[in-house]
């Protein structure tokens, strides 16, 4: 029997078809592709479980809501206040993966300059996991630290934050204690580094809130925030490598990364990405929006299938929140019950003296934030002293709170101009709007600060200018009334004047020879004052 070709085409299909379906190989891997389906739902759950997970920030009365995120922890922070403004189980302790490079180079600049060349070791760039970040750095590879700090920041190299902690202290180990030192002055009480880097480690763990901190405190310097923010880099030939090296920030909302323009901010001015297996994604952002510079700090994301949802979404959504909802308010414009007053002061309104200042103010740079539906004196001030050891021109600390959350602080200050009475605006009218006020009077006593009332002093200097005239007056007449009369009858009178002070008697001499002695002879009560000579 002959079959044709079709025949033996459609028994070949047939048999092929029945070796895909039946063949053990294929029924694993449809197995295996159920279990991933599985693991999909069950991470799918979890995402939900972390974006249903309460606001801790929701629960304060009158503060504005907070919007759900996929985060489990989060925060955003206002740098110049430390206000917290979104709160969401901001202290669970967790891993922070790359974002713990901002901590070394926190570290790093405060203990070096950008010019200073870091020489990089076989252990610096040889004991880092492979495949983790890394611009290639090879032993014995010269950098300066601020192409080093680049390459940390921006491309996450792992072996920079090594050489860097070498070059710093000598040794990982040494640099990772000065990491630690660094936390804890910081505030932070969740935190424990175990390298400069991130890499997985049980013993390297942290909190969204000792995050924004660590932030909070490498914003102090510029070149933090210069080098974090710069979208690309080119760094120069080194002694190892003869070409130019490109990096490109790894944060999608600073730089378009992959060609990816969609989270794109130009508010944006710094930021640090993270990511391990067991951190997931971890994500420090910091954007300046209506005079407030936010910290945000994102921890614990899972991935999606559409690469940077819903990582840079919440942060997004954060930052929209933090700038519509809160305002920075000035203390020193609004405050009353601590501000001096020039009421007694030199000036007023005349040009005499110039405008002078008073003994204390408030530090007119310091502010407050606060929701927008909240007034100025919705905020509880506390009045503390600073310590007399010190010499800063701080006298006194006013810290804020609202709904007793910390809102900022303001700075009372000494002045150096011209020293002036103070005295306080508001009219007290509590017992104990009374006791801060006794307590801010005690407490410049206390500084030896001085209290002058310039104005008595002005009237008190004018009446003792107006009695010294007046002296000066009537010892000019004396003087004018004594010397108006003639010699002689100046000498006449001081004989007549002196013979009676002797009894009325005059004084004669016996001979007019050198040596002659006096004797006295009685006058005539009528005797004229021509009658009596010496």
């Amino acid at each position: 029997m002959k079959f044709s070709h079709k025949f033996w085409a459609g028994a070949i299909a047939l048999s092929v078809l029945g070796t895909l379906c039946f063949h053990p190989i294929t029924a694993e891997a449809r197995r295996m592709t159920a279990a991933e389906q599985a693991a999909a739902e069950a991470l799918e759950q979890e995402r939900q479980a972390a974006y249903n997970k309460a606001i801790d920030s929701n629960s304060i009365e009158n503060w504005p809501q907070g919007p759900q995120i996929y985060a489990e922890s989060a925060i955003v922070m206002e740098a110049s206040t430390g206000t917290i403004l979104y709160n969401k189980d901001m202290d669970m302790v967790t891993y922070p993966a790359s974002i713990t490079k901002i901590m070394t180079a926190l570290v790093t600049l405060e203990h070096c300059s950008l010019d200073e060349v870091v020489t990089y070791s076989y252990y610096a760039t040889h004991s880092i996991e492979a495949g983790s970040s890394s611009i290639g750095t090879t032993e014995g590879e010269e950098l300066t630290v601020e192409e080093s700090l680049y390459a940390l920041l921006l491309e996450s190299a792992n072996e920079c934050g090594n050489g860097l902690a070498e070059h710093i202290a000598g040794s990982i180990d040494a640099f990772v204690e000065m990491m630690n030192e660094e936390a804890a002055a910081l505030g932070c009480t969740n935190t424990h580094f175990n390298n400069p880097h991130g890499l997985p480690d049980e013993n390297h763990y942290t909190t969204a809130h000792d995050m924004a901190l660590i932030t909070q405190a490498a914003l102090q310097y510029e070149d933090f925030a210069r080098i974090s923010g710069t979208d690309r880099y080119q760094m120069r030939a080194t002694n190892k490598d003869d070409e130019i090296t490109y990096m490109t920030n790894h944060h999608k909302m600073i730089a378009s990364n992959g060609g990816d323009t969609r989270f794109l901010d130009d508010t944006v001015i710094a930021g640090k990405t993270g990511y391990t297996s067991v951190a997931k994604n971890t994500l420090v952002t910091v954007a300046e929006r209506g005079g407030m510079t936010l910290i945000v700090v994102t921890m614990k994301t899972d991935n999606t299938a559409e690469s940077g949802i819903p990582l840079y979404t919440d942060t997004a959504l954060l930052l929209d929140y933090a700038s519509e909802n809160f305002s920075k308010v000035n203390v020193a414009e609004n405050e009353t019950k601590f501000s001096v007053s020039k009421t007694n002061s030199f000036f007023a309104g005349s040009s005499i003296f110039g405008q002078t200042m008073p003994l204390i103010s408030i530090n007119p740079d310091d502010s407050i934030i606060l929701p927008n539906n909240a007034a100025f004196t919705d905020a509880s001030p506390e009045l503390a002293f600073a310590d007399d050891s010190t010499d800063s021109d701080i006298i006194a600390t006013l810290s804020y709170t609202y709904q007793g959350q910390p809102v900022g602080s303001a700075s009372i200050m000494r002045e150096e101009a011209n020293i002036q009475e103070f005295t306080f605006d508001r009219e007290i009218t509590s017992e104990e709007d009374a006791e801060a006020v006794t307590a801010l009077s005690t407490g410049v006593q206390q500084k030896r600060f001085i209290k002058i009332n310039v104005r008595l002093i002005l009237i008190f200097a004018a009446i003792i200018a107006v009695v010294f005239l007046l002296y000066r007056l009537i010892r000019h007449l004396m003087k004018s009334f004594h010397f108006s009369l003639g010699f002689s009858s100046r000498r006449s009178h001081y004989r007549y004047t002196r013979s009676r002070r002797r009894g009325r008697f005059s004084l004669k001499r016996k001979n007019r020879s050198p040596g002659a002695r006096y004797h006295r002879t009685p006058k005539n009560r009528g005797s004229s004052l021509d009658d009596i000579d010496l």
